[in-house]
């Protein structure tokens, strides 16, 4: 079984500036997993309430625990890229 990482950056106050990094760790079995399938798994899509056409806003958007996230990859314990 092997093990890779993904790496999420999501927005949060909580912290200066406002971004957090959270390494997830993945699990692979005899099915190898890719770095997009986990992120689909580990993720939620997120529709834009104040969206309409035109007005400048994304349509939705992806979160994690509820914060919106801005970007994502994947690394193994070695720290080379996963795809």
């Amino acid at each position: 079984m092997s093990i890779f990482f993904l790496i999420l950056g999501v927005a949060s106050a909580d912290v200066n500036p406002a971004m957090q990094l959270i390494k997830i760790p993945i699990s692979q079995g005899v099915k190898k997993i890719t770095c997009q399938q986990a992120y689909d798994k580990n993720t939620k899509f997120v529709e834009n309430p104040n969206y309409e056409e035109g007005n400048g806003e994304v349509w939705g958007y992806y979160v994690y625990e509820g914060k919106p996230i801005f970007l994502h990859y994947c690394k193994d314990k070695n720290g080379d890229w996963v795809k």
